[in-house]
């Protein structure tokens, strides 16, 4: 694991006249290409640094949809299924494809049959699955195979790949790039998840492949079997020290500036403005993890009064907290009576302290500029061996102890964020009781273990909003309506996000086959097929 740290972009200038023509074209630093070292920083960093992208897809729709965060005025695209800025289920794609996809591909293309960089090769390969996983999850079929093919073979047009002929070549991908990965085949320059670690990549390639596996049980069960069993007879990760955590620095957003990606994108929201940005846990999430006694709540979310003050060791002396209805809206609504009796503090010092700050606002530990991102965790592959235990995949044996060493994982990670105290072992175990005993029958095991990848997945709302799809778990109940508020669905919870609408003027005939698929409507109530 690797601190971000800055990197240089040299930019070439055209100052558009004929004197001294050829020296203004010589490049004065000698540099003929893009090292593929810079280009995998970028990619790398882009992920969990783009406070407006991060903003959109993750903290408005899909953490909300998954009732981790309400409060802000955001969170209604995810919490109560209204498409206020339809604009905002686009984001993700209109980002990744002409940024993220196109560096990845360009990488892939200029490391394939280089010997220094076969490494840098399998690595991009495997970094490609990542990203375009997170895209077709969300979506459903995509441009893949003829994708970012505009410039190298003309395809300005590119079909959409049914999802599932692209995890096809999901696990086809993986296999070959993680055992193309070896010693003598160059280094890794330039990455932030391993510092160039080829071991951790394997596992890393591994990890990745056992999740996807995982997110077949419902459409193809033996297909899931075969590639969770591959992966986990390739090698996956086995401690917190092979989890793919970016480090960020401690970096504000800047206003009108889409290349800033060093701070972390999710805490830049939540430093936007006082309060969060309005945003606050859910009373589904923080209600869960006090009747679990679960010590990460308070490395989560903390009680904070308008200027900042951090009153959340007065939770221990009375002053009552909670999380927000994951349909609402901090600045609205009877809930925010600022007349409320007040609280002795621990010196016996009264606080008035209103509805709207006793509930539980994202930490400052989570929400600070610098904050880690965790992409794939040692917690999450625990989970998912604990579920192949419980279905006798793999030879994996004891749920329970797979189980109990993700809450241990998950715990020890959380300690990574900026000046967030260590969990004692003895809050650790209080969480671990909250277990015993550990369910004897499938569906009671499958409940716990995706309770708990829920929490695990707490900042990562996409993921959380993909397993939650496959599992079922937790079983949130769907917003209907509360008071003034109505839902967007009629109470039923959307399944996919919407196509861009600018691809009905630049790929239209393929995007209308792509809606043919779904049953001719753009609908986000429709699901993607792994999700049947």
């Amino acid at each position: 694991m690797k601190k971000l740290t800055a990197y240089i972009f040299v930019v070439v200038m055209a100052f558009g006249c004929t004197d001294h023509f050829d020296s203004l074209n010589t490049n004065p630093v000698g540099i003929a290409e893009l090292e593929p070292g810079i280009q995998l920083t970028k990619i790398q960093a882009d992920l969990s640094g783009q406070r407006e992208e991060v903003w959109r897809y993750d903290l408005g729709i899909c953490s909300p949809l998954v009732q981790h965060l309400g409060g802000s005025w955001w969170t209604q695209h995810g919490g109560q299924y209204n498409v206020v800025e339809k604009s905002h289920w686009y984001t993700l794609w209109e980002n990744t494809y002409p940024r993220d996809l196109k560096n990845i591909q360009d990488l892939i293309d200029r490391t394939v049959d280089v010997p220094e960089y076969k490494n840098m090769h399998a690595v991009a390969r495997i970094m490609k699955v990542y990203i375009y996983a997170r895209i077709t999850d969300l979506y459903g079929d995509i441009p893949y195979k003829e994708a970012i093919k505009g410039f190298t073979e003309g395809k300005l047009l590119p079909k959409y790949d049914e999802q599932k002929d692209i995890y096809a070549d999901f696990f086809v991908e993986l296999e070959e790039a993680t055992a193309a990965l070896g010693a003598d085949n160059g280094i890794i320059s330039g990455d932030l998840f391993y510092d160039g670690n080829i071991e951790q990549w394997k596992r890393f390639g591994n990890s990745l492949r056992l999740r996807l596996g995982f997110r077949l049980t419902k459409v193809d069960l033996a297909e899931a079997q075969k590639q969770v069993e591959a992966a986990i007879s390739g090698g996956v990760m086995t401690s917190n020290e092979d989890a793919a955590v970016v480090y960020h620095q401690n970096i504000e957003f800047v206003n009108g500036d889409d290349t800033e990606n060093r701070g972390n994108g999710r805490s830049q929201v939540f430093n936007a403005t006082p309060n969060s940005e309005g945003f606050r846990l859910t009373n589904t999430l923080v209600d869960y993890m006090t009747a679990t006694n679960d010590p990460r709540l308070t490395i989560y979310g903390g009680t904070y009064l308008g200027d900042g003050t951090d009153i959340t060791p007065h939770l221990q002396v009375g002053l009552s907290y909670g999380g927000m209805w994951w349909n609402e809206w901090s600045d609205h609504g009877p809930l925010f009576d600022e007349n409320n009796d007040p609280v002795n503090d621990a010196n016996g010092d009264q606080l008035y302290v209103s509805h709207t700050y006793r509930q539980m606002q994202p930490s400052k530990y989570v929400s600070a500029l610098n904050a880690p991102f965790f992409h794939i965790t040692y917690a999450e592959v625990e989970l998912l061996l604990a579920e192949a235990a419980a279905r006798n995949w793999g030879g994996v044996a004891d749920p329970e102890a797979h189980f109990m060493g993700a809450l241990e994982a998950s715990c020890g990670l959380s300690s990574l964020y900026p000046n967030a105290p260590e969990i004692s072992t003895v809050d650790l175990n209080a969480l671990k009781d909250s277990f015993s005993p550990f369910p004897a029958d499938f569906e009671g095991r499958m409940e716990v273990i995706h309770e708990q990848m829920w929490v695990n997945f707490f900042l990562n709302g996409a993921e959380a909003y993909s397993n939650y799809r496959r599992t079922g778990y937790p079983e949130l109940v769907p917003f209907t309506s509360l008071e003034w508020y109505v839902s967007g669905t009629g109470g039923v919870m959307p399944r996919r996000f919407f196509y861009p609408e600018s691809e009905a003027i630049s790929n239209g005939n393929n995007l209308n086959e792509a809606v043919s698929r779904l049953g001719g409507s753009d609908d986000f109530l429709q699901r993607v097929w792994w999700d049947k």
